[in-house]
């Protein structure tokens, strides 16, 4: 099977349909970086192939590097690197923004390590829809504002804190309704 980095979110598999006989993709969903060695052990792998027999030498090869193999088709792949932007990109991108607004005050962002990791550690107990706080999910118009205006200087930012609390107010309002409308279906 050829080897080399395809993009995944940009070419499915199947770019060497008409080039190879034999092909596959083994897609280990992690955030690398130069200045960090990462375990593979615990970094989940996603495997594909043109055929059985090479979909189970992909998998193979990937359980000696992870605990975690799947499956995954060429649209999974590229939907699973979307929500992947979401879960780390995108994250990253608030704790560069939080970094930013703590510096402009003369405080470090270490004293927002332990929320950071206990966010992180609820999502591994709980959904991530009941895991959110905060002034959004109350819909605390008080402290929504307080927050807009304090922002006023930062414009880009202040469109996105207002986003995003919109899309968490949205997102608890459609979780109720589904709740609703199962619990009512259960009677």
């Amino acid at each position: 099977m050829p080897c080399g980095y395809i993009q995944p979110e940009v070419f499915p598999m199947d770019v060497w349909a008409d080039k190879v006989n034999r092909y596959g993709v083994l897609y280990p969903m992690q955030t690398f970086s130069k200045q960090r060695v990462v375990d593979f052990q615990h970094i989940p792998i996603f495997v594909e192939s043109n055929s059985e027999a090479d979909t189970r030498f992909l998998k193979a090869v990937a359980s000696v590097l992870s605990k975690q193999v799947y499956e995954a088709t060429s649209e999974q792949r590229k939907n699973l690197h979307l929500a992947a932007v979401f879960t780390c990109n995108f994250t990253n991108h608030m704790y560069a923004l939080a970094a930013g607004l703590l510096k402009k005050h003369q405080l470090p962002f270490e004293i927002m390590l332990p929320l950071i990791d206990e966010t992180a550690r609820k999502v591994h107990e709980i959904e991530p829809h009941l895991a959110q706080t905060g002034p959004a999910i109350r819909y605390d118009e008080n402290v929504i504002n307080n927050h807009l205006q304090m922002l006023s200087d930062e414009p880009e930012m202040q469109e996105l804190y207002r986003l995003i609390s919109e899309s968490i107010h949205r997102q608890k309002q459609l979780t109720f309704k589904k709740t609703m409308v199962y619990e009512y279906n259960q009677l």
